[in-house]
Parts: structure tokens; C-alpha cells; sequence
């Protein structure tokens, strides 16, 4: 007998993490490139950004971080019917402590409460309350930036291995404030939470979008990178190939394998010079969200995972590599096979 196969409930199963489920909730309000730039939130032309791919971004108005989280978790607890003793862990991956409590017009207010006793309400342990997941232990993320959802999924799937953790909720949601401008580097950003649901272990029947590698790369040399832009910019690229040739090789798959590439929404330039750079043959670039959604910092590329299958692009069986940067300097990488 394959030592690797096991049986829940008769039914044959594979151990190893997947991801049951992602919901997402977008802030309400949206504008336009042109919007943007008229309101001087944009740094650049906006038609270069046009150019780069981008159209409309969502922007938070009366929502919070916590509301976005909130809306998104609870969305994934009620479309998997998900029993919320049955989640072992929480991992929350966005706005820190009282900021997470402020709209985006607040955000100064929610700022300031950081230096009260007000930087103990806990945005992680509120949800845990909220959401009815009173067996489940609760952690918080903080400084991976844009990857911070692919780090909330690396801790998970160690406590899955390493303390039995079989169900847990990650939780990320980010917001600019109403001051801080709407580019970052050449990409206009929205504001959303999302969601996602991994299992340890699932049937064979069920177990779709099973992470089969992961890769992390972080040089802390760019740990400022406004003063380090340009450096920045100069080594996403070598760094980026590093750390999709790190997952292929921990996934056991050959460059040809890759039928997806689910990015994070950056320039569709950028994904072009990209997928060039790590020859990629048969891999086609999952891109319908850029426009419409722009960036939506951590949350993008299981997002657009989710909208990818849903709109039937991506079918069972297939192989999808997930990438993205964030500030930091973080490059990371999954190897999901859907």
C-alpha cells in the first residue's frame, strides 16, 4: 500500500495542503484612471498607466480593513458550509492593530490610536470572535507586503505538518488611505480583502488547487524601497526567474508543465518582460482582472485563481503557477495544481 495514500470516509485521499476555497469583497466605490489622476492620486501620466494595462481600482470610502476582512471571511465560511468549529487556525494578513478599525478618510485618527492603549484591539481576534471560530488559534502577519497572503499560507501549511492543524482561515486585507495616493511603482492599487480556506488533507474527489511548491526569496538589503527604487526595480527581474525556477524545481515540474501563470496585478509590461525572461512555453498569463480590478496588493493572485476557474478558464488538472513581489523585499512563488 502507498504509504502517501490515506481514506477519509472511504473515499481515497493524498495528504498535503489545498485550497478548498477563496472569496473576496471588494470596497464599493470605484474610479477610473482618469478619475485618479484628476484627484491627484497618481504619480504618473495616466495614460502611461492606461498603457500599462490599467483601468479602474476600487476605493475604500466608509469601509474598514475590518469590514473588508469580515465580508470576505464570512463569504468563505457560508460558500464552503463550513462549520466554524471545524477551523483549527486563523492567520490574518493586513492592516495592523487599530488601524485596521479606521476608513480610509481616518486613517490619520487610526494612526495615532498606535501610540495608545488602543494598538491592542486586534483585528485577528476579532474576527475569531465575529465569525464563531472559538477552537481556532489565532496569528497575525506583518511586513511581506504584497506576499503577505502566500506567507500566511506557508505558516499554515507548517502547522499543518508540524502540529496536525488540518482546517485553517487566511485572512488579508489592505487599504491606502485617503492621503497616501493611489500608484505604487507604475501600478494603481485598490483596496479588497481576501479570503482563503486550506485543508491538510482532502479526498481525491475534492481536492482541487493542492499546493505542490513553494519558493521565498527576501534580501533585506531593500528593506527601504522608495530610496531604493531604482535598485529595486533592477533586481525584480533576475530575482523573479530565481524564485520561479525555485518552485518549479520543488513542484518536480518542467517549464513546460506550466498551463497558468495567476499573477498579482502589476503592469501587463512587466508580466510580458516576465514570462520572456523565465521561458515559460506553453504557460498563458492570466490577466482579465488587471484592468477592471487593478492591484489589490496581497490578495491578487488568489483572486484571480478564484475568477479564473469560476469563468472556466483554468480546468481540473491543470497547473498554475502563482508569483509575486512585495515591498520589503519579498519574491515568492506556489505551484498549485487545480
Amino acid at each position: 500500500m502507498d504509504a502517501s495514500r490515506i481514506v477519509i470516509d472511504g473515499k481515497p485521499a493524498t495528504p498535503g495542503a489545498c485550497i478548498r476555497g477563496i472569496a473576496y469583497a471588494y470596497a464599493s466605490a470605484s474610479r477610473s484612471v482618469r478619475d485618479l489622476a484628476a484627484s491627484g492620486s497618481l504619480e504618473s501620466d495616466p495614460a502611461t498607466l492606461e498603457a500599462f494595462g490599467f483601468d479602474r481600482v476600487h476605493v475604500a470610502v466608509e469601509e474598514t480593513p475590518y469590514d473588508l476582512a469580515y465580508a470576505a471571511a464570512a463569504r468563505l465560511l457560508d460558500e464552503q458550509r463550513t462549520d466554524p468549529a471545524t477551523v483549527d487556525l486563523i492567520v490574518y494578513a493586513g492592516t495592523p492593530s487599530a488601524m485596521a478599525f479606521a476608513a480610509a478618510s481616518d486613517a490619520a485618527a487610526g494612526a495615532a490610536a498606535l501610540c495608545t492603549a488602543d494598538r491592542f484591539r486586534y483585528p485577528a481576534t476579532r474576527l475569531q470572535h465575529e465569525l464563531g471560530l472559538e477552537g481556532a488559534a489565532v496569528l497575525a502577519l506583518d511586513q511581506l507586503a504584497c506576499t503577505t497572503l502566500f506567507g500566511a499560507i506557508r505558516v499554515a501549511r507548517a502547522m499543518m505538518a508540524g502540529e496536525g492543524i488540518e482546517r485553517a482561515l487566511c485572512v488579508a486585507s489592505e487599504f491606502y488611505p485617503a492621503h497616501a495616493g493611489r500608484e505604487a511603482v507604475y501600478n494603481c492599487t485598490s483596496d479588497a480583502a481576501c479570503a482563503l480556506l486550506l485543508e491538510a488533507t482532502a479526498t481525491d474527489a475534492d481536492a482541487r488547487n493542492r499546493i505542490v511548491g513553494a519558493a521565498t526569496i527576501s534580501k533585506g538589503y531593500y528593506w527601504d524601497p522608495e530610496a531604493m527604487r531604482e535598485e529595486v526595480i533592477a533586481s525584480y527581474f533576475p530575482t523573479a526567474v530565481h524564485a520561479i525556477d525555485r518552485v518549479l524545481c520543488d513542484a518536480g515540474w518542467r517549464r513546460e508543465d506550466v498551463d497558468w501563470v495567476i499573477p498579482h496585478n502589476v503592469s501587463t509590461r512587466s508580466w510580458e518582460v516576465l514570462l520572456r525572461l523565465a521561458r515559460l512555453p506553453n504557460a498563458k498569463l492570466w490577466a482579465h482582472n488587471i484592468p477592471r480590478r487593478g492591484h489589490t496588493l496581497s490578495g491578487d493572485n488568489f483572486i484571480n485563481l478564484r475568477d479564473a476557474i469560476d469563468g472556466g478558464d483554468v480546468r481540473p488538472g491543470q497547473r498554475a503557477l502563482l508569483f509575486a513581489y512585495g515591498y520589503g523585499a519579498h519574491w515568492t512563488a506556489l505551484a498549485v495544481e487545480t
